[in-house]
């Protein structure tokens, strides 16, 4: 029975991992087709859009990591467990780059809307990717077995 649960967990973090990586794409999607940066500052914002310009490429890969990873643990295998790590990691990196640009641009200082929207999105790399290489990594006996 325990077993049962635990493959369910499974489940339920890949499909949370695949939904991740449909975010990160929809960002960008969003971003490309709309003036979605609200900053007034001209300066501020061109160096603000030099920065996520610097990103589609980081994030396809972990993209790709997180839907692989995904569905490896949907299928129960070990590459999930793999792709599972790499993509927690670099969405750990991708929060702190972020954060670390954030504040030494004062980007949290914008405004409230700003703050809260770039806070959530840092925050759930951060949170997400350090769940999910617990997560795997706890569940590492049963992916190996697979």
């Amino acid at each position: 029975m325990e077993h049962d649960t635990r493959l369910r967990k499974i489940k339920i973090v890949a499909t949370c991992e695949i939904f991740m990586a449909l975010g990160i794409i929809s960002f960008w999607v969003s971003f490309f087709s709309t003036d979605m940066v609200n900053i007034a500052d001209k300066q501020l914002k061109e160096i603000y859009l030099a920065f996520e310009h610097a990103f589609p490429i980081p994030d396809l890969w972990l993209s790709i990591s997180l839907i692989t990873g995904g569905i490896g643990l949907l299928r129960v295998k070990a590459f999930g467990l793999l792709f599972s790590l790499l993509g927690g990691a670099s969405l750990i990196f991708l929060g702190l780059v972020d954060i670390s640009f954030n504040v030494q641009q004062k980007i949290y200082q914008i405004g409230l809307s700003e703050a809260i929207m770039n806070g959530f999105i840092n925050l759930l790399c951060l949170g997400f990717g350090i769940f999910l290489i617990i997560f795997v990594w706890k569940s590492k006996d049963i992916l190996n077995h697979h």
